[in-house]
């Protein structure tokens, strides 16, 4: 098993992540985690010696259990912020839209869920379709996806920094 990359100091957390978007009918596949307040895109750390490719196809699968294609690359995010626990977090995450290669898959846009073991944690995976055109009504993390969602998607370098409020 390969190391995620991730460092944990006593200022900062930095995270190396990516995220798939799948569109659906105009409909976001976004999902909630272990029931918390907000949902994101399914996704999760790139690994070692991994590309950020192989990484989303994998965490993909590992959550939803369906085999994925890369439609196109979409760009990288700088993202620096508060997370839950009060620490300040610095991710670097790469964005890419992606299909079911069984393009029947998600057709009807039912919710559902699933538990995905995590390197030997279950966490309990509440997956929604959502209208795109609809998102201003979901707390939706990182904030700054309705705004790319927006613009058709269309971005390549992004730094949003949410720690300057902070300081």
């Amino acid at each position: 098993m390969r190391e995620s990359i991730k460092i944990k100091t006593d200022d900062y957390n930095f995270k190396f992540r990516v995220s798939g978007l799948i569109i659906k009918n105009n409909k976001l596949l976004l999902v909630n985690m272990d029931d918390s307040n907000f949902l994101c895109l399914p996704g999760g750390y790139v690994e070692l010696g991994e590309t950020t490719e192989e990484a989303v196809k994998r965490e993909l699968v590992e959550e939803i259990r369906q085999e994925v294609s890369i439609v196109k690359y979409l760009g990288v995010v700088e993202n620096y912020f508060i997370n839950k626990y009060s620490k300040k977090m610095h991710e670097i995450s790469f964005y890419y839209l992606m299909n079911f290669i069984d393009s029947d898959f998600g057709g009807n846009e039912n919710d559902f869920t699933l538990i995905e073991n995590d390197k030997g944690h279950n966490i309990k995976l509440n997956f929604k379709w959502v209208d795109i055109n609809n998102l201003d009504g979901f707390d939706v993390r990182p904030a700054f996806l309705k705004k790319i969602i927006n613009n058709q998607l269309e971005f390549n370098h992004l730094i949003f920094n949410e720690l300057e409020k902070y300081q």
